[in-house]
Parts: C-alpha cells; structure tokens; sequence
C-alpha cells in the first residue's frame, strides 16, 4: 500500500516525510487549532461553513497563516484527490509553530500547517447504527465559556480524551459532560439532540457549533419539525423519546442508553431515522457540494 500524502507547511510529501519539530508549541502545549471535513462521492460537504469556522478559530487564538479561504479550498480538496479518495474525512491542523530560539514570545512562532486524508469512516459500527449506542455522562465537567470559549476548535484535548477513557472502561460506547451549572453540553466528537414530544432538542451553551449540528436543525425544519435550542438537562436525556449524537463522521448516531436507563422509544426513532434518510438523500445530490 502506497503512503498517504500530507500536505506539510506548502509541500504535498509522504507520510514518512511528514514531520513535526518538538519544539512546537503545537506539540508542548497542544497549542493549535484543527477542522475536519468530509468528502462523500467525491463531493465535499459544507466546505464554505468549515472553512469559515476554521479561519475564524484561528483569527480568535491569533495564528495567522497567511492562508486565505481560496487556498485553504485548495489543500482539502487536492489533499483528497492525491490520496485517490471520493469519500475521505480531510483534517487540518494548525499549530502555533516554533518560536526563534531565545525567544519565549508566542507572537514570534511561525504557524505549522499540516492536512491529511483519510477513508470515509462511521463514527460508530453498523451494529451501533442499527441498534444505537451506549452513552455515560461523564463525571468530568466541560470546560467553561469564560475559561476558553468551546467554539474554539482547538487541539488540546486531554479532558476529553480522558472522559471518553473511563466511559469505555465502564462498558459504554461514548460520552457526555455537563456544565458546571449541570446542563448537557457535548461529548468529545459529536453534538447531542433528543427528541421529545415531537419536538427536537438540542443544547446550546457551552457547545462547539457543529456544522451537522447546523446541517440537522435546517433538515428539521424542512420537515417541519419544531428544534428547541437551549438548555438541557441529564433528566431531559433520561426521559427521551429518542437520543442520538451527530458529527462530521456519519451524521446520526442513535443512542439506547444514557448512564444506564434505556431509551423507551424506537431505537433508531422515527425522527432520527427521518432526519438521518433526508442528510444522506440531499448529500448525494450534491447539496452544499463543492466538487474534488
């Protein structure tokens, strides 16, 4: 098998030559911002929306790559087409970089850019999809807005690596925090919605704004769904008609247990299937597509 190809600092390279220095601050401090796009049948989906979500992380955590939004086009989409992919999930990440040395101002750090692809993939098995998944609310709370703002999508992630470590070790499949003030935020890859009532739910504070997020609270209201945007609690989950995650990988994720009370609905419920069937038709047909 041939080596993937990365895009590194303006050089398309192999992977073996793909190297990052220890004196990044990217790899000291996890001091870097990244996005993940998905391609499906050589259409890549909401590229406009991922590359403003992007660029606006990186003017808030100041990193200027010099980068516009035309280029950054260019690296998903010939990242993807050099590794002869039509469905990939494309990553970038940006550090900070390394510093002159001497020189312990963070300004001075000239930022690292690196892209890759990779075979589309499911966030969860088939199995997990057809019969939904196990989620733990973890005792970890999220990270506070006034702490760093979680539309930040940034790269130092041990909190939430470390949540979804003990939900694995508990014998569940994912995870998710609450707020400090003990309301439903996210879990580490994915947005959460319910379904109650026939209305569809979501939380809105403390919460990264998941592009799928955006992409399923449009499909509901093309299907007249009513979407109540706001606070949620762990009793809301408990009490659901129906609970899935949603994310760049995979759309809908159907969810069968939360911290052990089972979901008395459908799994997966009639609007996540519903919602789930009309993402997939409208991709296909090249809604918000923009061609490799």
């Amino acid at each position: 098998m041939s080596e993937p190809i990365l895009y590194c600092d303006g050089e398309y390279v192999p992977e073996s030559r793909a190297r990052l220095s220890p004196f990044d601050l990217g790899v000291q401090f996890g001091d870097g911002i990244y996005e993940v796009v998905s391609a499906w049948q050589g259409m890549v989906f909401r590229l406009d929306d991922h590359l403003q979500r992007l660029t606006d992380s990186l003017h808030a955590a100041r990193i200027d790559t010099g980068l516009d939004r035309q280029a950054w086009a260019q690296i998903v989409c010939e990242t993807a087409r050099r590794n002869g992919l039509r469905d990939a999930a494309i990553k970038i990440v940006v550090t900070r970089g390394v510093l002159p040395r001497g020189n312990p101002d963070p300004r001075a750090a000239k930022p690292s850019v690196r892209a890759f692809a990779t075979p589309y993939a499911h966030l969860g098995s088939e199995e997990q999809r057809a019969k939904g998944i196990r989620l733990q609310i973890g005792h970890q709370r999220g990270m506070a807005p006034d702490t760093l703002d979680p539309r930040y999508k940034h790269t130092a992630r041990l909190q939430y690596q470390l949540a979804k470590i003990e939900a694995l070790d508990s014998g569940y499949d994912d995870v998710v925090w609450l707020s400090a003030q003990g309301f439903v935020e996210e879990a580490p890859r994915s947005n959460l919605f319910l379904v109650k009532d026939g209305v569809l739910r979501t939380p809105a504070l403390g919460v990264l704004h998941g592009i799928t997020r955006m992409t399923f609270c449009e499909l509901a209201a093309e299907l007249s769904i009513p979407v109540d945007a706001g606070n949620v609690t762990a009793f809301d989950l408990f009490v659901a008609d129906e609970v899935f995650t949603c994310s760049t990988s995979g759309a809908a994720l159907p969810v069968r247990e939360v911290s052990g009370r089972s979901i008395r609905g459908t799994i997966p419920g009639e609007l996540t299937q519903r919602l789930n069937a009309l993402y997939w038709r409208k991709r296909e047909a090249g809604w918000h597509g923009t061609r490799l």
